[in-house]
This record gives C-alpha cells, structure tokens and sequence, in this order.
C-alpha cells in the first residue's frame, strides 16, 4: 500500500460524480493511485447506493463514509477483522453514527409543523419529482432517495430569519442542518470527525502507522480535515481559502485549478509527495 498512504476524498465538486464521464485529468490520477495500491476511500453526503455505484465503476473495495459522516460501511473483506461496533449490512458492515431515516424525517415534520413552515421534502416525493428536482436522470434519482440517516429538503420561505428559527428548534431535537446548493440536508450526526477518527483507528489496527491525505473543498469539509496527516482545500473558485478554513488547518495545501482538476492535480503534486516523503524516510533507515 505504498508504504501506507491513505487517501480520503470528497466527491463532490472534485472526483467523478455519479452520472459523469471521467474526465483525461481523472483517469490519469486514479490510475496514479491504483497502480501504486493507495486506497481511496470516499467521504460523502451522499447515499450509499450513489458511493456503491461509483466503487463498482472504479473498480474498488475500500471503506467509506456515507451521508455527511453517518455511517462508516466495511464491505466485505476490507479489514481483516469486524469491528466490535459494526453490525452485520448488504455487503459487508456498518459502523452507525447517525439517527434511523425515519427518526430524521419525522424529526424535521414535526419541527416544521410546530413552525408552520412549508417545505418539500425528498422523503415525500417520487423517483421523476427527485430527477426533476435534482436535474438528474431518474435512475440516480432512485440512488438519491435510498437514503438511511439523512433526509434532503427545500423550504419555500428562505430568509435568513426563517432558516435561523428551523436551525435551532433542528438543534434543540438533536438534528443538525447544513446547506446543498438550493437543497437543505438534516442530519442527526454532530459533525463529520467521528467517522473519520474512527476509520484511522481501525486502519491502524489493521495495517499500523500510515499517512492519511484529506481531499475536500468545501468549509463543512473542515471538521474531518483536521484529523488527516496531510490536508488540500481543492480550489472552489471562489476566493482562495477562508481565513476561517486557515485558523483551523495551518498547514493546509491548496490547488491552483479547482473541481475535478484541481482533485487531479492534488493527488499528483500532493500525495506524490507523500510518497517521496515516504521512500526517503524509509531510506534513511535503511529498510
């Protein structure tokens, strides 16, 4: 593995969507990383019916963390040992950070009704409304409504004292709510990390000391950032890293292009870092 390094990736605005073509930047990259047996492990808000689909594309069995860090899934053989926390899913196992679907949608009905606010929830619409909602061909739309411990949402009033009083009545039932696009998702999970510290410490038991590369590129992708070996902000095309993403991840790498070059870019200048890194360490002790 490289002399174990680690790659954990968001997907979103960086590596290839589901629905998408690769593209040469992202072929050449994942080749890169497959060639020298690095793992890349997928860190989304997204499903795990839409992270299954992309690993069957790419070819890959690896842990990942599904719906904003509510589920760390094990597939089959990926550790050499189940984790006492893991129970028994298709495919493998899962580790359960998050609130059942329905407990969350029920949750964010009661909240609203209590508020008298009008949304439009995904748990509520059919397979075509989610396609047309989303802009997405009906059969990842079918992939998006396969959700376990989230729920996707848009509310009809969008002011910013509206969304203030539906974030706090959320918080006060234990739910967390965070912006995607023109969508809204609910989550009962505090934030990313946990999932993330707990995939480090059953990799370390499994394969011993390793170096974790963080690719996100987005300020909600800051709190598993932090608890990577070797973070990168992927350009979002925006305005550079905040000030707040700099005080929380001094050492951060950024990439000059953004999206999908820019997470092709970081795997060759950043992690083949990592790897000179790696070999010359391990030179200098004679191994």
């Amino acid at each position: 593995m490289a002399d174990q390094i680690v790659v954990v990736t968001d997907i979103d605005a960086s590596l290839l969507e589901p629905g998408s073509r690769f593209l040469p930047d992202e072929r050449a990259a994942l080749a890169f990383l497959a060639e020298r047996g690095i793992p890349l492990v997928i860190n989304s808000s997204r499903s795990r019916a839409e992270i299954e689909r992309l690993h069957h594309t790419l070819n890959i069995v690896t842990p990942f963390i599904s719906e904003h860090g509510s589920a760390l899934f094990l597939p089959h053989q990926c550790l050499p040992f189940v984790p006492d926390r893991a129970r028994p899913a298709v495919g493998g196992h899962v580790v359960e950070f998050g609130r059942r679907y329905y407990e969350v949608v029920d949750t964010l009905r009661l909240v609203c009704r209590e508020l008298n606010l009008e949304i439009v929830s995904f748990a509520e619409l059919s397979i075509d409304e989610v396609a047309r909602e989303l802009g997405v061909p009906s059969a990842e739309a079918q992939l998006v409504k396969l959700r376990e411990y989230t729920e996707l949402f848009r509310i009809e009033d969008e002011s910013e004292a509206t969304l203030s009083r539906l974030f706090k009545a959320l918080r006060r039932r234990g739910l967390r709510c965070y912006q995607r696009g023109r969508h809204f998702l609910v989550s009962a999970t505090p934030n990313r990390a946990e999932s993330l510290r707990t995939l480090k410490g059953l990799w370390k038991r499994a394969w011993g000391e390793h170096v974790m590369v963080g690719l996100g590129d987005s300020e909600d992708d800051v709190s598993w950032l932090q608890f990577v070996d070797v973070p990168i902000f992927i350009e979002n095309g925006r305005s550079g890293i905040p000030a707040r993403v700099l005080r929380k991840l001094p050492t951060v790498r950024l990439t000059e292009r953004h999206g999908r070059l820019g997470w092709s870019d970081a795997v060759f200048e950043f992690v083949g870092k990592a790897i000179a890194s790696r070999a010359l360490a391990a030179r200098s002790q004679g191994r």
